[in-house]
């Protein structure tokens, strides 16, 4: 089975050869280069006129300006609130330019769809004022998610007809390394209808949906399901993954389970050391099935972190390579 085949298997939850590997098995596309989403490169205002600034904690990656807010009272989004002109955007240019190097051969391509409709809200309001609002006033949050949901799935129209994706991944980030920002119950309230509703409209344009989200966020995971996402990315192991996998077995990939922001984090690990960690990553989280491994270390120098992940991917490919095969 080549590896385009085994990624596709591993999403749908179907019989495969090797333990996925992300970083050369799925080209990835959209995400911080969607400037209406994330400002222009550098920094600047994006299409929802939020202001982007680069992070050094980020590795440079844009983060919402501090003090800068785009809609101060969520009762007044109708009014105040503008959409992105998604006619503005080059999408065939960006199309041609992102799949430069894409293998269809041998990789899937997956389009990243940054700021999900929760992290929206945040970026709009600021993290305490958009949760308070869906405390607050809940009817008004569902109205603006909803709008938010609804300009998304004409992101993924356009995306669909110029990148002509495999898959697309909802980033919507609900969880710090603690608990997930909201009660799991306002989290069904206001966000499962919305990731659900941007499912079924992905789903009906024949692509598969999946959902990124980070921290500890196991007690909304099985939700995922319920909205028709087909994968995790990227799961961590502040979560029960184990029992996880358990519950929910084949109707969720995995995507990802290293424990980079643990024992690892910023230490200079040896590379056979590294070899070791993605070797008995992969024994943890790959014997049922479903799983892709998505390994890095977290680094304050870019170039150590991009080495660090060639060779925890190039080791994945090496002992996931015929792994169910050989078990």
């Amino acid at each position: 089975m080549n590896r385009r085949d085994n990624m596709l298997a591993i999403l749908n939850h179907q019989p495969h050869d090797h333990v996925g590997d992300f970083k050369t098995d799925v080209c990835s596309t959209g995400g911080n280069l969607e400037s209406f989403e994330n400002g222009p490169a550098g920094g600047g205002l994006d299409g929802f006129g939020c202001k982007w600034l680069p992070s050094e904690s980020a590795l440079g990656q844009g983060v919402p300006a501090a003090g800068h807010v785009a809609l101060e009272n969520i009762l007044d989004w109708k009014k105040t609130l503008k959409f992105p002109d998604l006619d503005a955007y080059d999408w065939e240019g960006q199309a041609a330019a992102q799949l430069k190097n894409y293998d269809p051969k041998n990789q899937i391509q997956e389009y990243a769809m940054w700021n999900g409709p929760f992290l929206r809200l945040a970026h709009l309001m600021g993290f305490e004022n958009g949760l308070c609002a869906m405390y607050e006033e809940p009817e008004a949050c569902l109205e603006l998610l909803d709008a938010v949901t609804d300009y998304k799935i004409k992101v993924a129209e356009r995306a669909v007809k110029y990148f002509r994706p495999d898959a697309i991944c909802t980033y919507d980030d609900v969880a710090t390394e603690l608990s997930t920002f909201m009660s799991p119950d306002k989290y069904r309230e206001l966000i499962k209808p919305m990731h659900k509703k941007f499912n079924d409209a992905v789903r009906a344009m024949g692509v598969i949906p999946n959902t990124h989200v980070c921290g500890k966020c196991e007690a909304i995971v099985p939700d995922l399901v319920d909205e028709g996402s087909e994968a995790w990315e990227i799961c961590q192991p502040e979560n029960d993954l184990s029992a996880l996998q358990a519950k929910l077995g084949g109707k969720l990939a995995f995507i990802g389970g290293f424990d980079m922001k643990g024992r690892f984090a910023y230490m200079d690990l040896t590379e056979e050391a590294l070899r070791a960690a993605v070797r008995e990553t992969i024994d943890t989280y790959a014997p049922g099935g479903n799983y892709a491994m998505l390994g890095m270390i977290l680094y304050s120098d870019p170039g150590k972190f991009v080495h660090t992940m060639a060779i925890m991917s190039d080791e994945t490919v090496k002992y996931g390579t015929n792994y169910y095969s050989r078990s």
